[in-house]
């Protein structure tokens, strides 16, 4: 039998969320802010609330609002890396997941109701998840009752992101600008990391760029240098666009497989019932046997700190927990297969002088183990690690170091067996 949505206010649809459920719905660009403000009103009236998400756009005031005490949050994504202004100090509980294990998660957990943004219905009656795959499909394909957010502003794009009226509850009408996601203004030291990781990246590699000023200058070193039969796999910002626009991509299409679009309002109207970008599930992306198939699988990468064994941070500052491990773990495995590279670009210091590469890493967590980790470019060298024994990866990190840095460094690394 097929099934009829109904068409309600925010208000009314989020009036079906009850004391002891869960409520799921999708991060970045893809949250459905009509639907989400609604349920923080909601969750003020009513106990018990677990909600589930990753790095929300909009900010965490429901956390110190009239809800928070309602509210467990549980989250892939704790903000304090890359949304210091808004996130203070959260209250969340952190699910330690790589971004494959993640797409799983939202598959097989099954949720009281998920919050979903989606495009207008075509003729056929199928709507698009226009910015995002591997969050939204799985709350789609797990929730017991489904509310979504139509809005003309989501893109309708080609791949995996079709979704028939017939599989969604309820269907809010709400029309509003999509999320943005800032770029960082590059300085000096990006554009020094990033044209040597541009170096490293043969043409006709599958890339994965990943999010921050050391990706954005890579891409643009990339460009500088002319980079040719490029395809893009996971994530898709405005550096991506930049490249296909200047020609560094394949010719064939779809040039990018991403699960997930974010960045400015250009980018959205650009990936709109665009040929060259297909949505994909991680599950399709993430895995080790995605890797093998595809051979020639590049990532650049970043972290917060590394230390002379070569493990790697990039999740914690001051013991806290901040931020995700996202695709590090996945990417880090991929590099392992023939054809692939992992490349962790890093800055040798933070802002405030603190050494990036360490003797001992900040806190007990340890991202990435020291065993997945070939290259490691600063603005002062790039370390290949790989065939090295203990010593002599120490030694090669700490060469890379920053120069007020070194002099311990190298004498730590000397005592490394």
């Amino acid at each position: 039998m097929t099934k009829t949505p109904t068409t309600m206010t925010a208000t009314e649809a989020l009036a079906r969320v009850q004391p002891g459920m869960t409520v799921a719905f999708p991060h970045l660009s893809a949250e459905p802010t009509a639907l989400t403000a609604a349920l923080w009103d909601r969750a003020a009236e009513i106990t018990d609330l677990t909600v589930v998400s990753g790095m929300l756009l909009s900010g965490y005031g429901f956390l110190s609002g009239p809800a928070a005490k309602n509210i467990r949050f549980k989250t892939w994504f704790l903000p304090g890396t890359l949304l210091r202004k808004t996130a203070g100090d959260v209250t969340a509980e952190y699910l330690p997941f790589t971004w494959a294990q993640t797409a799983r998660y939202l598959a097989e957990t099954s949720f009281d109701v998920g919050l979903i943004h989606v495009s207008p219905a075509d003729a056929e009656g199928y709507h698009s998840f226009g910015v995002c795959c591997t969050a939204a499909r799985g709350i789609a394909g797990s929730a017991k009752t489904l509310i979504a957010q139509v809005n003309p502003a989501m893109p309708r794009t080609r791949g995996d992101s079709r979704i028939h009226a017939s599989e969604i509850d309820v269907l809010v009408e709400a029309a509003e600008p999509l999320m943005e996601y800032p770029n960082r203004p590059l300085d000096a030291i990006d554009a020094e990391i990033g044209r040597q990781i541009a170096g490293m990246i043969p043409d006709g590699s599958s890339l994965s760029l990943g999010v921050g000023g050391i990706p954005l200058a890579a891409a643009n070193a990339l460009i500088d240098r002319g980079a040719r039969d490029l395809r893009f796999i996971n994530t898709f910002t405005d550096p991506t666009v930049s490249l296909i626009e200047a020609g560094c991509a394949t010719a064939e299409n779809p040039k990018a497989h991403t699960g997930d679009i974010f960045g400015s309002r250009a980018l959205y109207d650009w990936v709109a019932d665009n040929e060259a970008v297909a949505l994909a599930d991680a599950l399709t992306t993430h895995r080790p046997e995605d890797f093998v198939r595809r051979k020639t699988v590049v990532s650049v990468n970043s972290a917060l700190e590394i230390d002379l064994l070569g493990q790697v941070n990039a999740e914690t500052i001051g013991g806290r927990q901040s931020g995700s491990m996202g695709g590090l773990v996945d990417f880090a495995v991929g590099g392992q297969v023939e054809g692939g590279m992992f490349i962790l670009g890093l800055r040798s210091q933070t802002n405030s002088g603190r050494p990036r590469i360490v003797s001992r890493l900040d806190g007990h967590i340890v991202s990435l183990s020291r065993t997945f980790v070939d290259i490691v470019v600063t603005e002062h060298g790039a370390a290949s690690l790989r065939n090295k024994s203990v010593r002599e990866r120490a030694l090669a990190l700490a060469e890379i170091a920053h120069p007020d840095d070194r002099a311990a460094l190298r004498d730590e690394a000397a005592r490394l067996s």
